[in-house]
């Protein structure tokens, strides 16, 4: 935390983890080495979430873990969380909302994970209830701040719907405070190489940015990058360090 107690510092940090392509034991080593206080997580499987909820309980006290796949969700925090909801948007796609309370302030997060797009003779677009779910969650999101929108949400700065979530007032902190592509998918095996007679394999890095953190106004962002290391899922995590204000400004 900072020094100056009316203006609290979070590392923040999103992760697909790939609905058990994390090893639960390896996935576990990487949150509690992340740095972050609080964290969101997608695609949690059932062997994840009871990993994740008995080994890192002493980083993370507070936690919220739904191990049902690629609709599990999850929110390990390092403060108080003082309210929860499952919010059923889309069917059988609940997202989460959280009330984290940060030195005594209440800091709404959305830990989230939409639908990805399909293909049809128009191009790769989202169906029409997940364009109403992306468009839920930005005008949920604006309306409690301060709040954190944490997920994967299957497209990229070019889509539409980027362009309506920054609409919306919502900041993302990699386009803000990153540098480089960002890309966080597909993290792939890569090709073979030949080394001293032995073939082993080269790892291609991701092409896509689709793992966002989203803050509202009342945050100031001082850096967000992509963590490198995923523990076998074929996403890699997104982090962001971040200054709340004073409620008076």
């Amino acid at each position: 935390m900072s020094d100056d107690a009316s203006r609290p510092e979070l590392t923040i940090m999103t992760f697909n983890v790939g609905n058990g392509l994390a090893t639960p034991e390896l996935l576990v080593r990487l949150l509690r080495h992340s740095g972050a206080d609080v964290i969101g997580l997608q695609e949690l499987s059932a062997e994840q979430a009871d990993a994740v909820d008995r080994l890192a309980r002493d980083r993370y006290p507070y936690r919220i873990v739904r191990g049902t796949g690629f609709e599990g969700r999850g929110l390990l925090s390092r403060h108080p969380i003082a309210e929860q909801e499952w919010m059923h948007l889309i069917p059988h796609r609940p997202d989460l909302r959280a009330v984290v309370e940060v030195d005594g302030r209440p800091v709404t997060i959305f830990v989230a994970h939409p639908p990805p797009p399909k293909v049809s003779r128009q191009g790769v677009i989202f169906d029409p209830e997940t364009i109403a779910q992306i468009d839920q969650l930005a005008a949920n999101v604006a309306g409690t701040a301060p709040a954190l929108l944490l997920g994967d949400f299957n497209m990229t700065a070019r889509n539409p719907k980027y362009a309506h979530l920054v609409a919306s007032g919502l900041i993302d902190a990699f386009g803000t405070a990153g540098t480089g592509r960002g890309a966080t998918f597909p993290t792939r095996p890569g090709r073979i190489r030949t080394v001293n007679h032995r073939m082993t394999w080269m790892p291609l890095p991701p092409v896509g940015r689709v793992d966002y953190i989203w803050v509202t106004p009342e945050f100031d962002l001082q850096r967000a990058w992509v963590g490198q290391a995923n523990a076998g899922s074929d996403h890699l995590p997104v982090l962001a360090r971040l200054t709340l204000r004073p409620a008076e400004e």
